[in-house]
């Protein structure tokens, strides 16, 4: 049952309720004297030193007693927020926590005889199916309460405490940890530390990001799994893994339920067992119990994690670097570095650590290693890739694709599953060709394979991100990969980790326009118009020579077109696809729909819309150019905010959801990033085939797509998870041949037809 908060004006604190009256909007959280002292509240109000909370925020709103007293604005990495006071001269009261816990101890009784019973049902239904049972333990509150809830549960023997140490911790956490092993000196507590220290993998992949989010894998599940696999003896272990996940604290997590078979690793069960709980609830039982909270909270911190996230608030930069500013210096040093290999000037390198412009990055471009590594061709069945300084023997990630049989040091017959071609390597001193032939059309899925194993070579960090995903414990790294070929069971299950089968190729790569905003410029300031496309379908191959065009538009209408995949190459040259959209004509939703995919995947500008505008919003031109990344300067930005706002105002993308574009007298046009409410059936499809061809795989499920994904109907469309249940189990109905989905509790599958393509969506019956 979901409680919401009232003030309590007999205590000066809080009480949960299940009523809506006088329920305050938004999480409270307690305040404690050295957030006060911290912002410089001693100045203008008397209060004593002492372990209770002296009055309580609603985000940077302060309340003592029911009324708000004073809010905190700005606030940074370098910037102290301004505290702006409504009531001066205040002499604080702590709150009477004895007597609020009394107050409360009804409806937590409630949930924690809930929570305790669920903890016991859980691990009996589990414990024969899995090798070991863990808590993970972060440090922070919402971790400390599952702990002592599976510890009040469970007897100690019966699992172990993991505690990720990302090496990203602030001290406060680790003090926290050592607190947390003297409270419970009978369980059995373990590290799981990646080999290599952030400091080191922020500068050989690049800082993590809202979209590069590799230190998840790298620095927690890796570490994880590789520590358990040592524990049990095996080279792949089941886990039942009892954390701290909360619902309220991000829109991906309300999507979890509280059992989650393979949501996070193939081989976990995710348990959690305090999922509909809110932060006041931990916190009461904190109280009640009388746990060491980590000193982070006091501090003013509603979440404690990593000392610098993509993910991380103004207000949490401001209080981390104002509570322990040594924490975050060897971090905030290589962001300084980023700016610097981006081409920013010196006086602007604080701007783009201090307003988060790093969280954005996409590609390499800005990263001292980042860069374009490999370059591919493919024609007449041949595929050939140059590699330039590769970091690992090609061959030896090879042997994951299927038995190879050595002619020579370069030639030699590779056989993968029921097919087989012949490679042929030439090395010079810094670069790698490796050429591939009777690649056959059929080879899609296996040629997404073999472009990891490419990929793999080429970038390679030994991060060990993809060594967990190995089920036979072929796959090991040291210095170097080695793949153990009697071991290896050829399922491709570590060339599946991102896209390009790497979180490093992710992270340092530049192609398709990489760096995200690297060829906004392409279009000038001219934007896509319905008036153009259908000049364009109209004419086609002449279009280049008899339209009335200038110049400049033109050749921003042939950036449109290379990048809608109308045309290819350099060339003039008309696809397949413009017969295919002729069909529906130059005004239909699904055309608009398909380009709009097409340029999702291959435009800089839509992506970084799509991906890093979030939906339901309503940005004005300079909300939108302050958002952009900062590789591109000032004008270049105007001119690429300049050529979207065109594209959505003079085309049909504002009916399909892309964005409607709203006059404003005061600031300009604004564009309201709707979503599309009522979506085709051939738009969904031919965005599920399309990631499903980008990932190499035709099965994928629901949640990827909500969770993450840079392509697919809810990245490209904004479908929400219910609209688009609907739409899944709705289309397996009306086309059975190309997809069925399993959306039950547990299952979130989705499988479509391998042997049918994207361009094949568009020959369906309308």
């Amino acid at each position: 049952m979901s409680y919401r908060t009232i003030w309590d004006e007999e205590t000066g604190g809080v009480l949960l309720t299940d009523g809506d009256d006088g329920a305050i909007q938004g999480e409270v959280r307690p305040v404690f004297f050295e957030e006060l002292d911290l912002f410089g509240f001693d100045t203008e109000w008397q209060y004593d030193r002492i372990q209770e909370p002296l009055l309580w925020a609603v985000d940077r709103r302060y309340y003592y007693r029911g009324r708000q007293v004073a809010e905190a604005k700005g606030g940074g990495f370098f910037e102290k927020p301004k505290i702006e006071f409504q009531e001066k001269g205040l002499q604080l009261e702590p709150a009477d926590v004895p007597v609020m816990l009394r107050k409360n101890a009804y409806i937590m009784s409630g949930l924690v005889h809930r929570a305790i019973e669920f903890i016991d049902r859980t691990y009996n239904q589990y414990r024969d199916k899995v090798d070991i049972a863990t808590v993970a333990f972060s440090g922070g509150k919402d971790s400390l309460v599952v702990l002592d809830l599976v510890q009040r549960t469970l007897p100690p023997d019966q699992f172990v405490v993991v505690f990720s140490d990302t090496t990203m911790e602030i001290s406060a956490t680790y003090e926290a940890v050592e607190r947390a092993k003297a409270r419970f000196p009978e369980l059995t507590f373990l590290t799981a530390r990646s080999h290599k220290p952030a400091t080191q993998t922020w500068r050989e992949l690049g800082p993590p990001s809202r979209i590069m989010r590799w230190c998840c894998t790298v620095h927690k599940t890796a570490p994880n799994l590789l520590l358990l696999r040592e524990l049990v003896g095996k080279p792949t272990v089941s886990a039942l893994v009892f954390d701290g996940v909360r619902a309220a604290e991000s829109q991906r997590r309300s999507q979890y339920g509280e059992i989650s078979v393979g949501g996070k690793h193939a081989t976990q069960v995710n348990v959690s067992p305090i999922l509909q709980w809110g932060p006041l609830q931990t916190l009461l039982y904190i109280l009640q119990r009388d746990l060491p909270l980590n000193t982070g909270y006091r501090y003013g911190l509603g979440r404690v994690g990593c000392s610098v996230c993509p993910f991380g608030s103004s207000w949490s930069e401001a209080v981390l670097s104002m509570a322990c500013p040594d924490d975050v210096s060897a971090l905030t040093a290589i962001l300084y570095d980023c700016a610097a290999s981006s081409g920013l000037a010196p006086e602007r390198a604080e701007e783009y650590v201090n307003q988060g412009q790093w969280k954005v990055r996409s590609g390499g471009r800005d990263i001292e290693a980042g860069g374009l590594r490999v370059a591919e061709h493919e024609q007449d069945g041949t595929l050939t890739f140059v590699l330039r300084h590769p970091s690992e023997n090609w061959l030896e990630w090879a042997k994951v694709l299927g038995s190879i049989s050595l002619e020579d040091r370069a030639q030699g017959v590779i056989r993968m599953e029921d097919k087989h071609c012949r490679y042929q390597i030439h090395r010079s001193s810094d670069s790698l060709t490796v050429q591939l032939s009777g690649i056959e059309a059929d080879y899609r899925v296996l040629k997404s394979y073999i472009r990891a194993t490419v990929y793999k070579t080429a970038y390679c960090t030994h991060c060990r991100g993809c060594a967990v995903e190995c089920p036979t414990g072929a796959l090991s790294m040291g210095d170097r990969v080695h793949v153990n070929e009697a071991l290896c069971c050829h399922c491709y299950q570590c060339l599946k980790l991102t896209e390009k089968g790497c979180w490093a190729a992710k992270s340092l790569g530049t192609t398709n326009g990489g760096g995200r905003m690297g060829r906004i410029s392409t279009y000038q300031t001219f934007g896509m118009r319905l008036s153009w496309l259908k000049e364009f379908m109209e004419k086609r191959e002449s279009w280049w020579g008899s339209s009335d065009l200038g110049n400049r538009q033109i050749e921003a209408m042939r950036a449109w077109l290379r990048e809608a995949e109308l045309i290819r190459g350099s060339a003039l040259h008309i696809t397949e696809l413009v017969g295919k959209l002729s069909r529906f004509g130059p005004e239909s939703p699904i055309t608009w729909s398909v380009i709009w995919c097409n340029l999702v995947r291959n435009s800089s500008l839509i992506a970084w819309y799509t991906t890093d505008v979030p939906w339901g919003g309503n940005w004005s031109r300079r909300e939108l150019i302050e958002h952009m990344p900062a590789g591109a300067s000032e004008r270049t930005r105007e001119n690429a905010a300049t050529a979207l706002l065109g594209t959505l105002r003079a085309t049909p993308l504002g009916s399909i959801g892309a964005g409607e574009v709203l006059s404003d007298k005061e600031r300009g046009p604004r564009v309201h990033k709707l979503g599309w409410r009522s979506p085709s059936g051939h738009a969904v499809l031919y965005s599920l085939y399309r990631y499903a061809e980008r990932m190499g795989r035709h099965r994928i499920t629901l949640s990827e797509l909500l969770d993450g994904a840079v392509e697919g109907p809810h990245a490209v469309f904004g479908l929400d998870v219910d609209l688009l249940s609907r739409l899944l189990r709705g289309m397996s109905s009306l086309w059975p041949d190309w997809i069925s989905v399993e959306l039950t509790r547990d299952l979130d599958n989705i499988h479509m037809d391998s042997g049918k393509t994207s361009s094949d969506v568009l020959d369906l019956p309308q």
